[in-house]
């Protein structure tokens, strides 16, 4: 039986624009199953970085994304 994360991993539309023309499609669709497999398990958190250890300006950017959204749970 396959372990599933506690949370959803989702891509926010247009996340990956910028690397489209330094990326092949085969090396992109590697990128997004590499971060599917850190999900799972559970390493994406060993190699993550707490938001208030950030520079203030970008804890603020983060604040202010995250606050502009539209929070739903199922």
């Amino acid at each position: 039986m396959k372990k599933h994360p506690p949370f959803k991993v989702t891509f926010e539309e247009g996340c990956f624009d910028e690397l489209e023309d330094d990326l092949t499609e085969e090396e992109m669709e590697k990128l997004v199953r590499g971060i599917f497999e850190l999900a799972e398990t559970g390493e994406i958190f060993e190699h993550a970085t707490p938001v208030s250890e950030l520079p203030e300006d970008e804890q603020a950017q983060i604040i202010d994304m995250l606050s502009r959204k539209k929070h739903t749970r199922h």
